[in-house]
């Protein structure tokens, strides 16, 4: 998954949208008749992954189209307290206009992409896809599931039209999961998989019955999965979800399912603490860059 300017533009034009409204009211007022070119740049104070710079970009490009943006790092580079993110040359209205919707891009996406860099450490050595899932911020998902792939790990459902996932309300609904997989089937395109979230063995039962091709073991414990994985016998992909956090992912990732999808790496992020100054870097940050290198 790759990200464009003409994906994200909406999106930037959204956040200055929001965040300039009718003006500037601050850094509007300094400028007037006199709006001198400055050179900056967007720096990280702590250790991650990062992301996200292509939105801070076309933030700054949006409303100054003679600004310079040099990146410094690509999406992905793994970045320690005082480096360089992107190097900017820009009237100065632009910098203040720009400062926090180009910083809120970079520390969220790298949150999410610091988060999923450390989960896919975690299952090193192993076979099983590490996987996002729609839990997040609605309407910016797209943004959220590039930076997991930023971050080393891959993707799931994006919305309800790529992919038929049964959960447990069409099940209900249908009466039976044989029933809502028989009816999805007989007017679904041949080209979908059909998943089913299966709570019990029962479940897993009747859902290799119906020949699901994908099984997801939905909160299961450890021994719970170990019995489906054997009921399973290779019969169709098998997938484990529901409250997988850091501590679980590793006596999981061993089982030998085939996927593990989290929420945890898209609705429970710590932001990667990241700063624009223009000229030098501000004292402040000085000293938290210091403190974080004494304290790694």
């Amino acid at each position: 998954m790759q990200l464009n300017r003409f994906m994200i533009r909406p999106f930037v034009e959204a956040g200055l949208r929001e965040e300039l409204a009718a003006g500037d009211t601050t850094g509007g007022f300094l400028v007037l008749g006199n709006d001198p070119v400055q050179t900056g740049q967007i720096y990280a104070k702590d250790y991650g992954i990062v992301c996200g710079l292509l939105l801070a970009d076309e933030t700054i490009r949006m409303l100054d189209d003679s600004a310079e943006v040099e990146h410094a790092v690509r999406d992905g580079d793994e970045v320690t307290p005082g480096t360089t993110l992107l190097k900017i040359t820009a009237r100065t209205s632009t910098f203040f206009a720009v400062e926090r919707c180009a910083l809120d891009w970079i520390q969220q996406l790298s949150g999410i992409a610091t988060k999923t860099r450390r989960y896919m450490d975690m299952v090193k050595g192993t076979n099983v896809r590490v996987t996002d899932t729609r839990k997040g911020w609605p309407s910016l998902r797209v943004l959220q599931k590039y930076a997991v792939r930023v971050g080393g790990a891959h993707n799931h459902i994006f919305n309800l039209s790529n992919c038929i996932l049964i959960k447990d309300n069409h099940i209900k609904a249908a009466g039976s999961l044989t029933n809502a997989v028989n009816t999805i089937r007989a007017h679904a395109q041949h080209t979908f998989k059909i998943e089913a979230e299966c709570e019990t063995l029962d479940m897993v039962r009747e859902a290799l019955a119906v020949n699901v091709e994908i099984i997801m073991f939905d909160n299961m414990d450890l021994d719970e999965m170990r019995e489906g994985l054997k009921l399973v016998d290779g019969r169709a992909m098998t997938e484990a979800s529901g409250g997988i956090n850091e501590k679980t992912i590793g006596p999981i990732s061993q089982l030998g399912v085939d996927v593990i999808s989290l929420g945890d790496l898209t609705h429970s992020i710590s932001a990667l603490d990241v700063s624009l100054d223009i000229k030098d870097i501000k004292p402040s940050a000085l000293r938290t860059i210091k403190r974080m290198e004494e304290n790694q």
